[in-house]
């Protein structure tokens, strides 16, 4: 087959050197946020590996927590409260609040005791997930009953809950999937991370208008500036709109200016923290002789990739058992635009219940394959030809057992179906 020249890889090549200004490659290579952010404020260098921290010269895990911080103390920063007029207020001035008491003393201890074996024995197995400076424990949605009642808000679970639920709704918009449920275990005398936003999965593009990521912090004992309360730079949602804070203007095209030293945050344990995914912060170092334990439960936008891919993930048993509220957070709601296996999900419209693109029927199907060992599976559609029909039984597809569910499937349908049938 001839190809014209104009297509070939060598011609490709040469008419996009950067003498063409490819189609938006600025951008998209831009480094932004982290470039501004760390030209305009270069005390925010996280160290090397093995780097000596360094006390004393301004670097930003040097810090403490608001009361005793000078830039910070004397600035209303935000306190624990159950009242929901100062969530709010909190969650949109400063990008974060918190809520006191969000889980009750002895919810708190359930949570901690069963993050506490399941981190041990994990470490023990040899199986466990290390970072440099944390033990992530994940797919807590697996390992342990209240994490799923945490994740559909169950006051059983997590006693604020239904006030979570309203913030969340408000803050991401409703609709929001879970992008990830785990626990962060500070090690004792680890590095910090390095200052960043969660939103950053989305770089470089930037929303001002609102968060599409929230993160729900389960505080599982008191934390403060001793054993590594989360860095926070308050405010660092709204960059350029600081004023007498500190922060300024950013640079044209560049997402931040300069910004204050971040505060460790200071919280009772049971307390919930909000945390709005465009705010800037990191693990803090860990001064004590103690590991520190925290649960992380992002959401976001439901049409964002998940960073736990629930989908697999979730176990049958889990599964099996699973509410309505917790298949759609989780990502089993498929629709047009996202998800669909095979063009089932087309007329789903994402929401709790809907049969039109329920994926729990696919993963049942896999799951069902698997347990009767027989080389059975999920059956895809393949090559099809007219002349091959006789030879054809349409239950061996997997996707005929999934459409049964699908309410458009009706008089209305059967009828155009005939009409374009030969």
């Amino acid at each position: 087959m001839d190809i014209p020249v104009e297509f070939t890889p060598e011609a490709v090549a040469a008419a996009s050197d950067d003498q063409q200004k490819p189609l938006y490659r600025a951008f998209h290579e831009s480094g932004e946020p982290n470039r501004s952010l760390l030209a305009n404020n270069p005390w925010l260098r996280m160290p090397r590996a093995r780097e000596e921290l360094e006390w004393g010269e301004g670097w930003y895990y040097d810090t403490t927590v608001a009361r005793k911080h000078p830039h910070w103390s004397a600035i209303p920063l935000p306190q624990a409260t159950k009242n929901a007029t100062r969530l709010r207020h909190d969650l949109r001035r400063w990008g974060y609040c918190l809520i006191e008491d969000g889980v009750s003393a002895a919810q708190t201890e359930r949570l901690r005791s069963r993050i506490v074996d399941q981190a041990g024995a994990e470490r023990a197995l040899g199986i466990a997930h290390l970072s440099p400076a944390q033990q992530h424990v994940w797919a807590l949605v697996n390992k342990g009953a209240d994490f799923v009642r945490c994740m559909t808000h169950d006051p059983e679970a997590v006693q604020a809950g239904p006030l979570i639920e309203q913030l969340l709704d408000e803050a991401v918009g409703s609709g929001w999937n879970h992008l990830s449920f785990i626990s962060n275990i500070s090690y004792p005398g680890c590095h910090p991370q390095g200052l960043h936003q969660d939103q950053t999965l989305i770089a470089p593009y930037h929303f001002p208008d609102a968060p599409l990521l929230v993160n729900t912090i389960y505080v599982l004992q008191d934390i403060d500036e001793v054993n590594g309360g989360t860095l926070v730079v308050p405010g660092s949602h709204r960059p350029g709109e600081g004023g007498s804070l500190g922060f300024g203007r950013p640079a044209e095209g560049a997402a931040f200016g300069a910004v204050p030293h971040p505060i460790n945050l200071e919280a009772r344990a049971g307390t919930i923290v909000l945390l709005d995914g465009r705010v800037l912060h990191g693990g803090a170092v860990n001064h004590s002789d103690e590991l520190r334990y925290i649960i992380t439960n992002s959401v976001v936008r439901p049409w964002i990739r998940q960073q736990e891919n629930f989908l697999l993930t979730v176990s049958p048993e889990v599964l099996a058992n699973a509410s309505a509220k917790f298949l759609r957070r989780t990502g089993f709601q498929a629709t047009a635009a996202r998800s669909m296996v095979e063009g089932y999900g087309y007329f789903g419209n994402g929401k709790q219940d809907d049969p039109n693109g329920s994926l729990v029927h696919v993963r049942r199907i896999l799951d069902e394959a698997g347990d009767r060992n027989d080389g059975g599976g999920y059956h895809h559609v393949g090559e099809l030809s007219p002349d091959s029909l006789d030879e054809i039984d349409v239950t061996q597809f997997s996707l005929w057992h999934i459409q049964q569910h699908e309410t458009n499937r009706n008089d209305a349908y059967h009828e155009r179906l005939a009409a374009l049938t030969p």
